[in-house]
């Protein structure tokens, strides 16, 4: 198994970005989605993202949310755009000061390319991922 960590630190209050990151229904932040649906409510949860309105949707599951951490852990089920199988990740904030810092980890297998590719992409998605949640925090 791969293991990929992102993390980037900010001055916006780790309660704040948590409190976005852990309504896992909400992907108000995400850009590019036309649509989100939920099936059922707290761990166990699936939201169903649709990134056009005819497109087959990413269904990621929540496999643990802990508000003491900070943390929320899920997999993609269905529909896995990236590279990767056995895809499974965590998201923690941790405060720093006034601010926080956001870790984004995730555990997975290359799919149909070389271990630094599959890496590489997960990396850049992270980024990307992180970007979007400090934009939709700051906005919030």
């Amino acid at each position: 198994m791969i293991e990929v960590l992102v993390s980037k630190s900010s001055d916006l209050s780790a309660e704040v970005v948590y409190d976005l990151l852990a309504d896992f229904g909400n992907t108000s932040w995400m850009k590019g989605v036309a649509k989100c649906e939920v099936d059922g409510d707290g761990v166990g949860m699936v939201r169903n993202i649709f990134t056009s309105p005819d497109a087959s949707p990413v269904r990621e599951k929540l496999l643990a949310r802990d508000d003491l951490a900070r943390s929320v852990s899920y997999t993609i089920t269905e529909g896995n755009p990236l590279p990767v199988e056995d895809y499974n990740a965590s998201v923690r904030v941790i405060e720093s000061g006034s601010g926080c810092t956001i870790e984004w980890t995730g555990t997975f297998a290359a799919k149909g390319v070389e271990d630094d590719a599959a890496k590489t992409t997960v990396e850049g998605m992270y980024g990307v991922l992180i970007a979007w949640v400090l934009e939709g925090a700051a906005n919030g």
